[in-house]
């Protein structure tokens, strides 16, 4: 499996068992991930789920929150830097997509993936030569 980049709202998703089929189809995706050590995400993805996560209605306490940014800090998430912050642009000036997506796509562009893992973007639109998936789309690759 070729590295897969997991923005905002995939990280969210899989601390969210409200919705139970959305949460079995992002914890699938993500223990393909794991198990291929494919997972890829950026920096940024890990403030704002620490950020959404800890002020949602019915908040995740720091700890928790905490403990799963350290677990994703395995996968060496993207810095960004100028370079990421010029293709975030590139993007936004081309598709018009909220920045926050078009930094996710720069940083997924920059850490060598082909596909992004995203509920907010349209599954199979590609922008900056990067795929969207939705986990409840397409199933993870099983080899």
């Amino acid at each position: 499996m070729n590295p897969v980049f997991v923005d905002t709202s995939v990280l969210i998703a899989a601390e969210d068992t409200g919705n139970a089929a959305l949460y079995q189809a992002v914890l699938d995706w993500l223990d393909a991930l794991w198990t291929r050590r494919a997972g890829r995400t950026g920096n940024q993805a890990l403030v704002e789920f620490y950020e959404q996560v800890t002020t949602a209605q019915v908040p995740m306490p720091q700890g928790d929150a905490r403990a799963a940014i350290r677990r994703y800090q395995t996968w060496n998430p993207w810095k960004t830097d100028a370079a990421t912050l010029e293709t975030a642009w590139a993007v936004q000036a081309r598709h018009e997509l909220p920045f926050a997506d078009c930094l996710a796509v720069a940083c997924a562009q920059h850490s060598g993936c082909e596909h992004m893992l995203t509920l907010h973007l349209p599954h199979g639109a590609q922008y900056g030569g990067v795929t969207m998936v939705h986990p409840q789309q397409q199933a993870p690759q099983t080899e």
